[in-house]
């Protein structure tokens, strides 16, 4: 199925929905707390190296670069806002969103969306290796060493 690639500014019904549906989701709580940024606060970051001064600790550098994030973070807030309810007008008609927020509001709703993220977490964790023989095996068809010896 392909977008609904509308361009019109939604209804008031449609609005409400769009916002519905970034609650149900989880994304609204992400735009609203802009935890979507916090690899770049974490330990190893050029971001906790800068905070690191005035021979503060381990954690206090932390505690900085999280903070300066979030300050810096909430004077863009309303750009990921319009960004997401902009796209999410464009991309499903009202109907769909009906459809859909329907479901994300329900218990099976959100115990799918808390399933999808164990599911991708978990496999993640179970193919590491697998994905490291992948590219090992990629990189060595590149450069001609088919059994990998020079990667491994």
């Amino acid at each position: 199925m392909t977008s609904a690639q509308i361009g019109e500014p939604p209804t008031a019904s449609k609005l409400d929905l769009i916002r519905r549906f970034l609650r149900a989701a989880g994304i609204q709580q992400q735009i609203d707390t802009g935890n979507f940024l916090d690899r770049f606060a974490f330990p190893g970051s050029p971001l906790v190296a800068s905070a690191a001064f005035d021979g503060c600790t381990f954690r206090e550098a932390g505690k900085r670069a999280f903070g300066a994030l979030r300050e810096a973070y909430a004077k863009h807030r309303n750009f990921w806002q319009d960004e997401y309810e902009s796209h999410v007008n464009w991309e499903f008609t009202e109907a769909e969103l009906e459809e859909i927020v329907a479901f994300l509001e329900r218990p099976a709703g959100q115990h799918y969306l808390e399933g999808r993220w164990r599911m991708d977490a978990y496999i993640g964790t179970n193919t590491e290796d697998l994905i490291e023989d992948i590219i090992c095996e990629a990189k060595a068809a590149l450069v001609g060493d088919p059994e990998g010896k020079s990667f491994r």
